[in-house]
């Protein structure tokens, strides 16, 4: 019997789907924003939104930096089994996230104009400085609203509730659609109107995830005890990838509308909100592989599970590649289309231009889409300069160079090869950075992972297993005995490991699966002389043993007398249900039969 990678890459899958429909339903609004806008509202205001990108990305900095790495950090303790500081660290984020969101709505509400005036001023048309300013006041409102409901998308998984973020970014979606397409075709409210949708429908979806905490069986809580500062500081870390993304951006943004002003006028930005509108949906599917890797990576790493974190980074890469793999073929050979969805026929100079960038711009993406799912590993793993570094050049010094240097030598066709040239650094630099820090060139997925020296359990103390069945059940207990003997335990120690895997596997078995075909139980055993600890993640019903022991006739001997006793030989027992899996946990001490247990009550021996 050996360990597979099926319960990972059920919880990879899961994590996925969720995060990916998460922030595409998210960045949706944005991208029907740009359809409604270049096909009703006329080419001015394709401009305007154009340049009023910069500013977005601006705020979703702010927003990325309190709430972009509490995924990372919450699962992190889930992965040590510590769901308090699971509640800690998620309350003090949220005060943050209102706080920070609050003042960016008084700076939105009250420098609109002025912003209106500097972003549009050189575009020569009056009218663009006014569509920029009403934008940003009807967009202010609903700003608490959208950074509050996508922090907490992005934890329901943790919380066994993907399909309420999914519901709740849907609900935004859709409402955005029909309030964008009222005020287009009825209430004729221009950009002011198109922003206050935008508002209304982040309203609608905060109140969808809200209903999250009307459940009784939610892990996360909002509390008010033991909160540290020391963790926000922990969250900004991890969300300072996120930042770099949000600010490298908006950076590009008005470098590349400054350059096609000065090369192409008017036309070229249009032609370049146009792209930006179609890679909206793009961006969002990279952020939703960069998450899905964070927090896939981030929990194997709180259980220094090496193969696990080797398996998981594998899974990553494949998935990108074949997601983009899809993507790039249907946008490079059809831009065209694609282009037109943001922008009518009769625009054509626009629409021929857009084409082209969108285009070149896919080919760029395609060449470094792996970088995602690396630094989302790197970024799960804590090695936080190496996803700084990523991020730092992929999404500013590699594009700003490239697209800045070729535009000003050969215009336009030189700002379209600067995106290929981007692609093919970032690629070399996916290469260059383990090469560095192994001194050679990696070989395997397990060289772009850079763990501390000692990370991990040992290999010659490890046994992990997959099981399915009863018999599997019954074949590993009986190899954790051999196992154990092997490693020159005593026969009490052999006995009592292979006691808890059988007794809880058996339970699962027995209990947890709806049937056999579907259900699968991971053993992870780590023996060290001093200590063990079992692992057992299963995809079967929850249960926590320990709580059903409180429960159900906690003075009643007979009763549950298969939990009791594991209860009472282990030095501690930790359950919980996360992402869909039940993950308990088993630790033993030195102890001995005949010695006082230190959890009887009165001192005794058991």
């Amino acid at each position: 019997m050996k360990a597979d990678d099926y319960l990972i890459r059920r919880m990879y899958q899961g994590i996925l789907i969720t995060n990916i429909i998460s922030v595409v339903s998210g960045v949706g609004c944005v991208m029907v924003d740009a359809i409604v806008t270049g096909q009703f509202l006329g080419t001015n205001a394709v401009t305007a939104t154009g340049l009023i990108q910069p500013v977005i990305m601006i705020i979703n900095l702010t927003g990325g930096l309190v709430g972009g790495g509490i995924g990372t950090v919450c699962t992190r303790y889930l992965g040590k089994a510590q769901p308090d500081r699971v509640n800690q660290v998620y309350s003090i984020t949220i005060i943050a996230a209102v706080i920070v969101s609050a003042l960016m709505v008084a700076i939105l509400a009250c420098g609109g104009p002025v912003l209106g005036n500097l972003l549009g001023g050189k575009t020569g048309t009056p009218e663009i400085p006014r569509m920029i300013s009403q934008y940003l006041l009807g967009y202010s409102p609903g700003l608490i609203f959208q950074r509050i409901t996508i922090m907490l998308a992005g934890i329901m998984m943790l919380d066994n509730d993907k399909n309420r973020s999914i519901l709740a970014m849907a609900a935004t979606l859709v409402a955005d659609i029909v309030f964008d397409l009222a005020n287009a075709l009825v209430f004729h409210g221009g950009m002011m109107g198109m922003a206050l949708a935008s508002s209304f429908s982040n309203i609608i979806g905060f109140l969808v995830i809200m209903t999250h905490f009307l459940r009784k069986d939610r892990v996360i809580h909002f509390v008010m005890k033991g909160l540290r500062w020391s963790d926000l500081v922990d969250v900004f870390l991890c969300g300072i990838p996120n930042a770099i993304n949000m600010g490298s951006q908006a950076l590009r943004g008005i470098c590349f509308n400054s350059l096609l002003l000065a090369i192409a006028g008017n036309t070229a930005v249009a032609a370049l909100s146009v792209c930006n509108g179609a890679f909206s949906l793009i961006n969002a599917v990279t952020l939703g592989l960069f998450m899905s890797a964070a927090l896939l990576i981030s929990m194997l790493y709180g259980e220094e599970d090496c193969k696990g974190l080797e398996r998981g980074l594998s899974l990553a890469i494949k998935s990108t590649l074949l997601i983009f793999g899809v993507i790039s073929l249907i946008v490079i050979v059809f831009p065209q289309p694609v282009a037109r969805l943001f922008i009518t026929g009769s625009a054509k100079d626009v629409l021929d231009l857009g084409a082209g960038f969108i285009r070149f711009m896919m080919i760029q993406y395609l060449l470094m889409v792996v970088s995602y799912p690396l630094s989302g590993a790197w970024q799960g793993t804590n090695c936080l300069k190496l996803n700084y570094l990523m991020d730092t050049m992929r999404e500013a010094v590699f594009p700003i160079a490239s697209v800045m240097a070729l535009g000003i030598l050969f215009g336009l066709k030189g700002a379209e090869a600067g995106f290929v040239l981007t692609g093919f650094l970032v690629l070399a630099l996916c290469v260059l950075i383990p090469s560095v820090i192994h001194r050679r060139l990696p070989t395997s997925v397990s060289d772009f992972l850079v763990l501390p020296e000692g990370f991990g359990a040992d290999p010659d103390e490890l046994y992990e297993v997959s099981m399915r069945s009863m018999k599997d059940v019954m074949a590993a207990s009986e190899e954790v005995t051999e196992f154990c003997n092997k490693k020159g335990a005593d026969s009490h120690t052999a006995m009592v490991l292979s006691l808890f895997v059988e007794e809880m596997a058996k339970n699962t078995v027995s209990y947890g699966f709806k049937d056999e075909k579907g259900g699968c139980i991971d053993l992870r055993l780590i023996y060290r002389p001093e200590s063990q600890v079992v692992r057992l993640r299963d995809n079967g019903k929850p249960f926590d043993p320990v709580d059903w022991l409180k429960r159900n006739h906690p003075e009643d001997p007979t009763s549950g007398i298969g939990i009791r006793l594991i209860t009472g030989l282990a030095e501690s027992v930790d359950y919980l249900s996360s992402m869909e899996m039940n993950n308990l946990t088993i630790k033993t001490g030195k102890w001995t039969v005949g010695e006082p247990h230190p959890l009887t009550d009165n001192g005794g021996k058991v």
